[in-house]
């Protein structure tokens, strides 16, 4: 049945890698922690999110091409976040196995429903006044750059997420880029973010590798072709369907498996 599970996660995660560049750990962790036995002792979390970490590699990878083929990414107006992700997120990594299980997994729980919600509220999160792209940053998006890229890294490394929703908002929002450029950028930034977080992980703990093997690879192929199929539909509809989407299925899985995580404390609430 774990087997299952982690399918149906997986398969959660490339959608929403495809669709809006989400990482991963988004959706995979909370199924994960939550159905699967295997990830429910002390170090689970931390085994759940390295696996998330694998699985973004490939997946990522599968989806900035498709971006790239549509001549959607700007690397020009992404690059400093690039470099300030990748030297956070080992550092990262490192703290996220020595907080525990409790606090790693309750985090991505939340995490899953907040995005969620938050693509509910505004499923459109392109601008009106976007850049064109290429355009050089100026000193404001330097510094927003770099201060969102530092942070972003060390999440990246402590949560077992490539940042994707995080460098969504930053690239639209901050940096005026176009939405589906803003998407092609971040699943670009994630396959090495990713797997510098996932040889970090492997490196702390190598156990990740040794015990849960079969799992990682039925993870990896799964999220990699979903995100394939995802990321062509991202691209021939219009970014509000897209969000609703990513929305709805973010909010419905993360109310579900908050509630069956605190179900106990719940019960006890309403007896």
């Amino acid at each position: 049945m774990e087997y299952i599970w982690c399918f149906i996660a997986a398969l959660g995660a490339g959608i929403g890698t495809g669709l809006a560049g989400l990482s991963a750990a988004t959706i995979m962790v909370p199924i994960m922690i939550v159905l699967c036995s295997t990830f429910a002792g002390e170090t689970g979390a931390y085994h759940a999110t390295a696996i998330a970490l694998a699985s973004d590699i490939l997946g990522s990878a599968f989806t900035t091409s498709v971006y790239i083929r549509h001549k959607n990414i700007d690397l020009k107006r992404g690059w400093i976040m690039l470099v300030c992700i990748i030297g956070m997120c080992i550092v990262g990594s490192f703290a996220a196995f020595k907080v525990g299980n409790v606090v790693l997994g309750g985090f991505s729980l939340f995490l899953c429903v907040g995005i969620g919600i938050r693509f509910l509220l505004k499923p459109d999160t392109s601008r009106e006044d976007t850049v064109n792209q290429g355009a050089q940053l100026d000193i404001k998006g330097i510094v927003i750059s770099l201060f969102f890229g530092l942070t972003i890294g060390f999440g990246t490394g402590f949560v077992g997420s490539g940042g994707g929703m995080m460098m969504l908002v930053v690239f639209t929002a901050f940096l005026r880029m176009d939405r589906k450029a803003a998407v092609g950028t971040s699943t670009f930034i994630m396959t090495f973010t990713a797997l510098i977080a996932f040889i970090s992980h492997s490196l702390i703990d190598p156990t990740i590798i040794l015990d849960d093997l079969p799992i990682l690879i039925l993870c990896i192929v799964t999220e990699s072709l979903a995100s394939i199929v995802s990321a062509r539909f991202a691209n021939r509809v219009n970014n509000r369907v897209v969000g609703i989407v990513t929305g709805a299925v973010l909010t419905a899985v993360g109310v579900i498996m908050l509630g069956i995580n605190y179900r106990t404390q719940l019960a006890s609430l309403f007896s």
